[in-house]
């Protein structure tokens, strides 16, 4: 084509570059005068900055007011300054205290109209941090776990030079969102996480949850970060929550010795232990992981929501403290108290108010109000359950701590998993904890005692009818537990091992129980069938008293208690069984589902 003007033939080529020549012109005419900017959609621009919750745009004025009815009055309101976490589990104590900046800032607050006027927060996730200002007098609270606690407040007493710190209070629970993600077929047979690679915060709360269920399923732990064992779990350290998360998204090698062959070998994470808002970023940032050359759906393997009682947000102080501010404490615990009451009660008081104080004091980028509230609760997203807390009132404390329910200290429930996790860490990390304080020694109840009239409700959480269930098997573990011949009476030297089993059954309230019985090859096979239905019974019966409160252990937890004499070997065969065997064999299996 050719366009002729005149005695000239234009060709192709010019007529192109005068039509871009044009279009360029009305290109730079369009945008001086602004057309192009009012002709371009704006949603995507708006849907993108209404999505970023932004913690700087939050009004604290334009919050609700607290509606808690405040205790009486205190004049002893010293400069306090309170250790926490990013973790909704103190909620309470954030709602209470009405966010950022000391409490007389905000005359709305609990604190304020309960004349407590100079107490603020500090979030440090790093408890050794906060033992530190502890001891040099720059704090007077610091959070914990239960499960946590005996390590932290072990290198609290080292700083104080004696045995001075003192629980007091727990504001609530992780309820679901400390876990361990990793394939999915572990969740079926957990004896496929041996060879595991687990990133985490060694050797904390996330850490205790997968060690936890490594050895409540048998499965051997290599706390040894620098070597590799195929036949045990092993463990990347982080130095935070956040940091496994990303760690475990990065999809990064590590290069560990293989303790059997003695070669560096490249290894792939393929599990996380982490915590709220860690989870969502695993299950957001890699949905599959590699297990034994597969490739697998990402899933919550297990959480505090199962371990319902192995995680309540623990705060103590020192006993110096305590001598000199006493009404300040129990105001103060009176106050979390009615804020953990209010909160549990009234859902919509916690989404319009205390989310809202939450993401100002957490002050994570993009992370607003809403996004607290939602994962507040658990929420199932692509079949994976993130998030998960829950808070405490005077009733879940005196639950906790054993008033009322138990003979001792060591047999409530925070007694349990502070001993527990305390011995199981000896163990694995003995230079981290050669020794811990007895837990009689490091709580102080005369507040949680003084604080009868108080009001509060246990809910199902702590005990009771639990939540899980289903074809998931959370634990599968078998105790060799000795009987005589032809017995099914519990022998006195079998106790430490059913005090074992009840640890577990405390620690993972949360969950439904199979309890059955088995026997060795001897004798007839019918009454062997009879035998082993006899033992499970036993068992059980020895288990449900042990629980004095009658909250965590009862037959609502119950699946089935059974016995299935010598048909169901771990060792040897139905038909030839050594004596080392058939001891093996005479054993109850403990499954939570």
């Amino acid at each position: 084509m050719a366009i002729r003007i005149g005695n000239y033939k234009l060709g192709p080529g010019f007529i192109i570059l005068a039509l871009a020549l044009i279009l360029g012109l009305l290109y730079v005419a369009f945008s001086q005068l602004g057309i192009w900017e009012k002709l371009r959609p704006q949603t995507d621009i708006k849907k993108t900055e209404q999505t970023v919750e932004r913690t700087e745009d939050i009004k604290r004025e334009n919050l609700p007011a607290t509606d808690v009815k405040p205790p009486a009055p205190t004049t002893d309101d010293p400069e306090v300054t309170i250790g926490i976490w990013t973790w909704q589990a103190q909620s309470p104590i954030i709602d209470a205290v009405g966010g950022t900046g000391k409490s007389g800032d905000h005359p709305d607050s609990l604190l304020y109209q309960a004349g407590i006027k100079n107490t603020k927060l500090i979030v440090e996730n790093d408890t050794s941090k906060q033992a530190e200002m502890l001891a040099s007098n720059n704090i007077q609270f610091v959070t914990t776990t239960g499960d946590q606690s005996a390590v932290d407040i072990a290198g609290a007493n080292k700083l104080l030079r004696g045995p001075k710190a003192k629980v007091v209070w727990s504001s609530g629970y992780s309820s679901g969102e400390d876990c361990l993600m990793g394939p999915e077929s572990w969740k079926k047979d957990p004896q496929k996480a041996k060879g595991a690679l687990i990133v985490t915060a060694v050797p904390y709360c996330d850490f205790n949850v997968a060690v936890n269920w490594a050895a409540d399923n048998k499965i051997p732990i290599n706390p040894d970060e620098k070597v590799y064992n195929p036949d045990a779990i092993n463990f990347v350290n982080a130095t935070d929550h956040i940091e496994a998360a990303q760690k475990f998204i990065s999809n990064a090698k590590v290069s560990l010795k293989n303790v059997k062959t003695g070669q560096t070998e490249d290894r792939e994470i393929n599990a996380v232990a982490t915590w709220t808002p860690g989870d969502v970023m695993a299950a957001q940032g890699r949905s599959t992981v590699n297990n034994n050359g597969t490739s697998e759906k990402l899933q919550k393997i297990i959480s505090t929501e199962q371990y319902s009682a192995m995680m309540p947000s623990i705060l103590f102080t020192t006993e110096d403290f305590i001598k000199k501010h006493p009404a300040y404490i129990e105001t103060l615990l009176r106050c979390l108290a009615r804020a953990g009451a209010k909160i549990k009660s009234d859902p919509n008081y916690f989404k319009t108010r205390t989310a809202a104080l939450n993401a100002q004091v957490f002050n994570m980028e993009g992370k607003g109000p809403s996004f607290w509230a939602k994962y507040f609760d658990i929420v199932d997203e692509n079949g994976v359950r993130l998030g998960g807390s829950r808070v405490n009132d005077i009733a879940d404390n005196r639950h906790l701590f054993g008033l009322g329910g138990t003979k001792s200290l060591a047999d409530s429930v925070f007694g349990i998993s502070y001993n527990s996790h305390a011995k199981r860490l000896q163990q694995l990390l003995p230079d981290r904890m050669p020794s811990f304080t007895p837990v009689d020694q490091v709580v102080d109840l005369t507040f949680i005692k003084k604080m009868s009239d108080e009001v509060g409700q246990i809910k199902t959480e702590t005990g009771g009818t639990p939540q899980s269930g289903g074809e998931n098997t959370v634990v599968k573990a078998n105790f060799d537990i000795a009987f005589d011949s032809g017995s099914s009476e519990i022998k006195p030297s079998e106790v430490a091992k059913l005090n074992e089993i009840r640890s577990l059954l405390i620690r993972a309230s949360n969950t439904k129980i199979i309890v059955e019985g088995h026997t060795d090859n001897a004798g007839d096979s019918a009454k062997n069938i009879e035998l082993s239905k006899a033992r499970a019974n036993s068992v059980w019966t020895w288990l449900k008293a042990s629980d004095e409160s009658r909250v965590n252990i009862n037959d609502q937890r119950i699946i089935s208690v059974d016995g299935y004499g010598s048909l169901n070997p771990i060792a040897g065969t139905k038909e030839t069984q050594s004596n080392e065997e058939k001891a093996k064999n005479r054993r109850v299996t403990i499954i939570l589902k």
